[in-house]
């Protein structure tokens, strides 16, 4: 569950076999704007045509958008900007995160990351003044066997009057760039300036409600982040610093790459284990009532095939 921490240093080590030397380099110390117009440059693509290739991989980015990127007159905009960035990577044929890596997270509620000691990040992440009644999470898994995205949808309780935020977590998976997760609310809470950087490089962001809950008061909110994750996912456990009324986690997997074997497991004083199925939807689930462990969740076994059970 330990993910890079923010305060990485740059230099960013990328398979970059095969490409021109200041290509590389660029894609190595930046700046992005110079990186990605040599690796337009470097495709032979004029920009009409990058603009229906990326239409064709199901992301849009303007023509003029493209144009600012390339000339450094505009930047993309983190954590908004990712997914469309990772587009492309892919559609020019470049190193997963080569150009993600490039960019400092920017955005009104993107904040500046700050390191917290163990106790104080622990501390933060109780919401202690809220009860988490219930969660259910759908993690989806794409055809690279990477963790696309993760929708997280919580019943809460005022504990305190005037309980009015959620401090949510999210780690990188494998070799994600934590710090350029896109976070997309849903229904009640908007994002908040605040992202705190743990020990262990998870970041934790704020989640600010619509309204003051009263003591007693239920309330329902929903978030999605978009990861930018590039190695095989091992899975999805979830930290639990306070105890949960109960926990469903989904993950769905594309159909035709399926995991070997899949695992609910829960870390307590012991880890305890027991094997799942899932069904021709690809969607395997784990349910756990009451959470009182530290952490709860799906591991996911490949085996040693191309992607099949």
């Amino acid at each position: 569950m330990a993910g890079e921490s923010l305060d990485a240093p740059s230099e960013k080590v990328h398979p970059t076999g095969g490409l021109p030397p200041t290509l590389a380099t660029a894609l190595r110390d930046g700046p992005f704007h110079q990186a990605l117009h040599q690796a337009i440059t470097h495709r032979g693509l004029p920009l009409a045509r990058l603009r229906a290739a990326l239409d064709e991989a199901g992301t849009h980015i303007g023509q003029s958008t493209l144009s600012y990127w390339q000339r450094g007159l505009r930047r993309p905009e983190m954590p908004r900007a990712t997914e469309a960035v990772l587009a492309l990577e892919q559609v020019l044929d470049l190193p997963s995160n080569s150009l993600l890596g490039l960019i400092e997270p920017m955005g009104e509620h993107s904040g500046r990351s700050t390191s917290l000691a163990a106790e104080e990040f622990e501390a933060d992440l109780r919401n202690a003044c809220l009860d988490v009644l219930a969660l259910h999470e759908v993690v989806t898994v794409n055809a690279a066997r990477t963790r696309r995205s993760v929708l997280s949808r919580l019943v809460v309780r005022g504990r305190t009057d005037g309980a009015d935020r959620y401090l949510a977590l999210h780690p990188a998976d494998e070799q994600g760039h934590v710090e350029h997760s896109a976070v997309h609310t849903g229904e009640g809470c908007r994002a908040g300036r605040m992202r705190k950087r743990g020990p262990d490089g998870s970041v934790a962001f704020e989640l600010l409600f619509d309204r003051r809950l009263t003591p007693g008061e239920i309330h329902v909110f929903s978030y999605t982040v978009i990861d930018t994750a590039t190695g095989q996912t091992g899975g999805h456990l979830r930290r639990f610093p306070s105890a949960a009324g109960n926990y469903l986690l989904q993950l769905r997997f594309h159909r035709g790459v399926l995991p070997a074997r899949c695992f609910r497991e829960q870390h307590g004083d012991d880890i305890v284990h027991d094997e799942l199925s899932y069904g021709l939807d690809g969607v395997v689930s784990a349910y756990f009532e009451p959470v009182d462990c530290d952490r709860a969740g799906i591991t996911v076994h490949w085996g040693s095939g191309a992607g099949g059970a």
